[in-house]
């Protein structure tokens, strides 16, 4: 199957909230909190269309090393003090699943990051993706304060980062 991605904006946010209660049946969130991503980084927020449709997401933005935002929570700004490229997520549905989209969409925020001059990517691990990222060059990074505070994403939830050089 043949995809792309493109550039996300608000009108997308009914195809990332349909894709989000398919693969984060779980815990889901809000679309006032998918919108705020949407808003707050245009640059780091992709739509991957396949065969006429979107069949997938990816949300990011600048944000604190070590402090993922919580579950289901505006940020309303992004801080000044940022200092990683923070992939809120990156979903796409089962059938897109081993297709490269989301190794292939990686080397773009990666750049996003750079042109930020960031010097690393993070992300909270879920729903058992945590080989997925080992393989794109992330690392797990936990301790027990994240432990904690990532609870709520369940019990397989791991912080993750990847430095660049």
């Amino acid at each position: 199957m043949t995809f792309r991605w493109r550039e996300a904006s608000l009108p997308d946010l009914a195809s990332v909230s349909e894709i989000q209660l398919v693969v984060h049946q779980a815990f889901p969130e809000d679309d006032a909190v998918l919108a705020d991503r949407i808003a707050l980084s245009p640059a780091g927020c992709f739509m991957l269309d396949a065969a006429g449709q979107s069949r997938g997401y990816v949300l990011s933005h600048p944000w604190l090393r070590g402090a993922p935002p919580s579950l289901n929570s505006m940020l309303g700004e992004i801080p000044d003090a940022a200092d990683t490229w923070y992939i809120h997520d990156l979903a796409l549905l089962p059938e897109m699943r081993g297709s490269g989209a989301g190794g292939g969409i990686l080397p773009v925020l990666e750049d996003a990051a750079r042109t930020e001059a960031l010097r690393s990517m993070s992300l909270v691990s879920v729903n058992g993706s945590r080989s997925f990222w080992e393989r794109q060059g992330f690392e797990v990074r936990m301790d027990e304060r994240l432990a904690l505070k990532l609870s709520s994403y369940g019990e397989e939830a791991l912080y993750m980062e990847r430095l660049l050089a």
